[in-house]
C-alpha cells in the first residue's frame, strides 16, 4: 500500500470526531495507489473512505471539492464527499489536506472482465461530463503536464536513472517526449484526467461512481479520452471494439469535434508516455519499502506507447472506425 503518513487509532478518532462522528470499529489502510495514504474507517454504523493528500497544495484539494459540489448538484455520480462539522470540504491532518468520503457502493471490473457494452457505458458518463463542462467555471490547469512529464523523464537520463531495466526504453521516452512538445489544440473543459478502472464502481451492468477526482483539470477533452482508451480498451493490444464502442457510448452524450478526434492519437501518445514515466518513479524507483507501496508494472504503459508508436496515426484512427 501507499502509506506515507501512518495514523494511529487516536489520529484516526481525532479526524472522525472533526465530522461528528464516533470513533472508529474498524481501520484498514488501502491497499492500491501510490500518490495518497488513505484509509477506509468504519463509524456510527456507516463506511467512509479517507484520504491525506499527499504533496498537494490546500488550492489543490480545494479544486476537487468545487468539482465535486457542482458535479452532485448536476446529479452526476461522482465521488460523496463529507464535509466536517463547520462545513470544511477539507481538513489538516498531521500536516496535510484530508478529504473525508462517504463509501459508495459498487465493486470494480478486473481487466479481463471489461466488455463492449461496459465501455459503451463509461463513454456516456464521460460524455456527459464533457457536455456539462461548460456550466462548470473554476480553473486549474493540468498537473501532470508536458513540463512535468519531461522532468521525470530528464531525471532518467542517461541510462534509466542507472536501472538496467529501464535503460532500454529510454530512447522511445526521448524520441516521443520531443515529438509531443507540441499538442495540437483541441476544445477544452472540464476532465476528470485518471478514470482507470479502480476509479469507476458498478451494480450489475450500471455505472454505480466515478472515483478520484484529485487529478481533475481543465485540460483537453481528448486528454481524458486518451486516458481512458489506454486504460479500457487494451489488453494485449488496442481493441477495436471497446474502442469504437468507448466513442460510440461518448456520442450518446456530447458530440465529438473534429478538433478532438484529431487530437485523440497525439493524447494517447501523450498519455501513455506519461503514466510509463509516472509508474516508473512511483513504483520502479519508488522511497517507500516494499511493504508500504502497491507494486503496478510501468512496462505496461510502455508497451501501449511502443503499439502506438508503432502503428502511427492512419491505423490508429482505422482501430476507432474514424
Amino acid at each position: 500500500m501507499a502509506l506515507y503518513t501512518p495514523l494511529s487509532q487516536d489520529d484516526l478518532s481525532r479526524v472522525l470526531r472533526r465530522y461528528g462522528l464516533p470513533p472508529p470499529e474498524r481501520t484498514l489502510p488501502e491497499p492500491k495507489g501510490s500518490v495518497n495514504t488513505n484509509y477506509h474507517l468504519w463509524s456510527g454504523g456507516r463506511r467512509w473512505f479517507l484520504r491525506l493528500n499527499e504533496g498537494k497544495t490546500v488550492e489543490d484539494v480545494a479544486f476537487e471539492a468545487e468539482v465535486l459540489r457542482f458535479l452532485s448538484g448536476q446529479g452526476f455520480p461522482a465521488a460523496p464527499l463529507a464535509l466536517a462539522e463547520d462545513g470544511s470540504a477539507q481538513i489538516e491532518v498531521l500536516g496535510r489536506p484530508a478529504m473525508l468520503f462517504a463509501f459508495a457502493p459498487g465493486e470494480e471490473l478486473e481487466r479481463g472482465d471489461v466488455t463492449a457494452l461496459h465501455c459503451r457505458r463509461i463513454g456516456a458518463e464521460v460524455g456527459r461530463l464533457h457536455a456539462l463542462a461548460p456550466r462548470f467555471e473554476p480553473a486549474r490547469p493540468n498537473p501532470y503536464g508536458w513540463n512535468r512529464v519531461r522532468d521525470w523523464v530528464d531525471e532518467l537520463e542517461p541510462d534509466g536513472g542507472g536501472d538496467p531495466l529501464v535503460a532500454p526504453a529510454m530512447p522511445l521516452l526521448r524520441e516521443e517526449l520531443a515529438s509531443l512538445r507540441e499538442l495540437p489544440a483541441a476544445p477544452r473543459g472540464l476532465v476528470h484526467g485518471d478514470l482507470f478502472l479502480d476509479n469507476v464502481l458498478w451494480q450489475d451492468d450500471r455505472v454505480s461512481a466515478l472515483l478520484d477526482w484529485e487529478m481533475s483539470c481543465v485540460d483537453a477533452f481528448a486528454y481524458d479520452l486518451a486516458v481512458m482508451m489506454n486504460a479500457w480498451c487494451y489488453g494485449a493490444h488496442f481493441e477495436p471494439a471497446l474502442l469504437r464502442a468507448f466513442l460510440g457510448g461518448y456520442r450518446e452524450q456530447t458530440s465529438l469535434s473534429q478538433e478532438t478526434l484529431d487530437a485523440l492519437y497525439p493524447y494517447a501518445r501523450y498519455v501513455a508516455l506519461r503514466y510509463t514515466a509516472s509508474r516508473i518513479h512511483a513504483f520502479h524507483l519508488a522511497s517507500l519499502p516494499a511493504d508500504r507501496l502497491a507494486w503496478k508494472d510501468w512496462t505496461r504503459y510502455r508497451d501501449r506507447l511502443a503499439a502506438l508508436h508503432a502503428l502511427g496515426e492512419r491505423a490508429f484512427r482505422e482501430l476507432l472506425g474514424a
